[in-house]
């Protein structure tokens, strides 16, 4: 049985930078990402730069399992975009894939933002991590772009799902 609780900025950090560092640090793993190439990826993350998010509005749910960190899942609301909302930072740590965990993590946010008014979902992920993306689409979102930024060494594939 699983829990899912908010994480507040003022609480303390350290489990959900601990799942954070574990489930990205193996796609920085095998991506050959490292500090100084992608340093905003998640599996370099400090407690301080993610209070600095959640001050900004960045809504995180840390999922608890017997007692530990398992998993994580991040929502924000679009500035720009009428009944838009952003998935971010779908973290399961490794030894607890392959259980449902992630979907779980999923339908919870997609529940939340339904509740909010929410009509539109969008996402961002490693264009090349081809695994990751099917996953996405065999949960409804399909691919919008795909576009290279400068400062990053990947391209970024946008995807988005209508709830």
């Amino acid at each position: 049985m699983t829990q899912l609780q908010r994480i507040l900025p003022d609480a303390d950090l350290s489990g959900a930078v601990a799942v954070l560092r574990s489930a990205h640090g193996t796609v920085a793993q095998q991506f050959g990402f490292t500090q100084e190439t992608n340093p905003t990826n998640s599996a370099f993350i400090d407690a301080e730069t993610l209070r600095g998010q959640l001050e900004k509005g960045i809504e995180l749910y840390l999922m608890i399992e017997e007692g530990n960190a398992v998993g994580c899942i991040a929502i924000e609301e679009s500035q720009t975009e009428v009944e838009t909302f952003y998935i971010e930072k779908v973290s399961v740590v490794p030894d607890c894939r392959n259980r449902g965990l992630g979907v779980e993590l999923m339908n919870f946010a997609a529940s939340l933002i339904k509740e909010r008014g929410g009509k539109h979902i969008g996402i961002a992920l490693i264009n090349e991590h081809e695994k990751l993306k099917a996953w996405y689409q065999r949960q409804g979102f399909r691919e919008i772009l795909v576009k290279e930024y400068p400062h990053l060494p990947f391209n970024v594939c946008f995807m988005s799902k209508e709830i």
